[in-house]
């Protein structure tokens, strides 16, 4: 006699063993077609797809990955966004692995009710990992939990969580917006004037996703490997000769130095309309390019960027090419080769956005600092005279130390080359902390860096007091 509790029964035919297999197997192949047609939207157009179309991007998945740089501020977006569809991106994308209702069991994830300003990483009954309880500071505010959704895996490396992040802007204040609401007393609402303030100041400097700048690239950028490229990823959706027909995108003929989103003929979105700013210069095709995304917050194209810094060079150069009156692409000097260029740049300094720190540096709190490095670098980085180094190098004496060149530690090529023969001076901190990746592309240093100024500030004024000559900040 059979044992198997699910083994059939006399005179029954047996189940399909493999049943489940097929119907799981059925429902990720019309995924698949699903993310197909969402992602056929052309690089350059940000135009409306079709309402069905666009509704359901939307609500799919997010595949592009996070953008190096500080997350910006969601409030902007906050204030204006559609809770419903918060609410049907969670119940979709969410609700597999967490409960939203009140008392309600955790489960693959933790019960989401009350989430927002509650302390980070805390629930109830629910064991986190210490990868994310490493990352626990204070409670979560509008800030933290988009620049956690963003890219969960960058927020918290070794994280549990596997999911990619949500890395269209709108859609993912939709969803900070709608857990706001799971509360019996929700958190107020970003203030209305700050949010148009931020909103018209993104309007004022023009597209901005972080790209690294790609000017030293230029020298060796090769018009045939961008043509190639273009052939592969973009003609399906835009055609280049001249006086061609636009198709789901524009026509691309003549768009280096042309108006932004502005191709006679052609309907584009609201948000890239209200994003452009005067012309299609290299610097700007390279920050659309990188994220469209991130570029232009509300577009419905899904494009997840090209994100490799050679390969924006050969395409920018290639589509230069396509006019009539082609334009001087920039070079760090007219001159310069590659190799020189890339000195040049590094010598520079590093430059990541990173907001000024001299107006805090005089309330700087150096036990604050000391509080959040035993929390968030502790792991990686010693600080104690004579310290060994670890996965990260000693950090004894390092305000005036040269850059990248502790002794007996060995730095990757990205970070020797940025050194330049400089010396840690609190910019140069500030610029590395706030964005470790964007500040060296290609350091193996995987950490999202400290977006508040004054946190940085007060990690910079305690790593200044480890020292046996502590200088004077200013």
């Amino acid at each position: 006699m059979s044992t198997n509790p699910h083994a059939p029964g006399p005179g029954k035919k047996g189940r399909d063993p493999l049943l489940l297999n097929k119907i799981a197997g059925g429902i990720l192949s019309a995924g698949l077609v699903a993310w197909i047609v969402i992602q056929a939207p052309g690089i350059l157009s940000g135009k409306d797809a079709a309402k069905t179309r666009a509704e359901v991007a939307k609500n799919a998945p997010a595949t592009a990955a996070a953008a190096g740089g500080g997350v910006p501020s969601i409030d902007p977006l906050i204030i204006k966004a559609d809770v419903s569809k918060g609410q049907q991106f969670v119940a979709q994308q969410c609700a597999a692995c967490h409960t939203v209702d009140k008392g309600g069991a955790n489960g693959v994830g933790p019960n989401l009710y009350g989430v927002m300003n509650d302390k980070m990483f805390a629930k109830a009954g629910y064991d986190f990992s210490s990868a994310v309880k490493s990352k626990a500071s204070g409670v979560w505010t509008y800030q933290k939990m988009n620049e956690w959704l963003v890219d969960p895996q960058k927020f918290a490396p070794g994280t549990r969580m596997g999911y990619t992040g949500i890395k269209n802007d709108v859609q993912r204040a939709d969803t900070i917006a709608y857990l706001r609401t799971l509360s019996t007393d929700p958190i107020p609402l970003p203030k209305p004037g700050q949010g148009a303030a931020a909103t018209s100041a993104v309007a004022m400097i023009g597209p901005s996703s972080g790209a690294p700048a790609i000017a030293p690239l230029y020298a060796s950028a090769v018009a045939g490997k961008g043509q190639s490229f273009f052939e592969q990823q973009c003609s399906a959706c835009h055609t280049i000769t001249k006086g061609g027909a636009n198709g789901v995108g524009p026509n691309l003929y003549g768009i280096v130095g042309a108006p932004m989103f502005a191709k006679a003929g052609y309907t584009f979105s609201g948000a890239v309309k209200k994003a452009a700013s005067g012309n299609w210069t290299p610097h700007k095709l390279n920050e659309w390019l990188y994220d469209p995304m991130k570029d232009v917050p509300g577009t419905h194209m899904a494009y997840p960027g090209v994100k490799n810094n050679q390969v924006r060079a050969d395409l920018i150069d290639y589509l230069n090419t396509q006019s009539a009156s082609p334009e001087k692409l920039p070079t760090t000097s007219a001159s310069a080769t590659p190799a020189a260029a890339a000195t040049q740049t590094a010598s520079a300094g590093l430059d990541t956005g990173a907001p000024t720190i001299k107006p805090v540096l005089a309330s700087a709190v150096i036990a604050k600092g000391q509080s959040f490095f035993e929390q968030q670098c502790s792991a990686c980085h010693s600080i104690d005279k004579g310290g060994a180094n670890g996965v990260g190098p000693n950090l004894y004496g390092v305000v005036g130390a040269p850059m990248f060149a502790k002794a007996g530690y060995s730095f990757s090529s990205g970070a020797k080359k940025a050194a330049a023969d400089g010396k840690w001076t609190p910019h140069e901190l500030n610029e590395w902390l706030y964005d470790p990746v964007k500040a060296v592309p290609g350091t193996h240093m995987a950490y999202p860096g400290i977006k508040n100024t004054q946190v940085r500030a007060d990690v910079i004024a305690y790593l200044n007091a480890q020292s046996a000559t502590p200088e004077t900040l200013k």
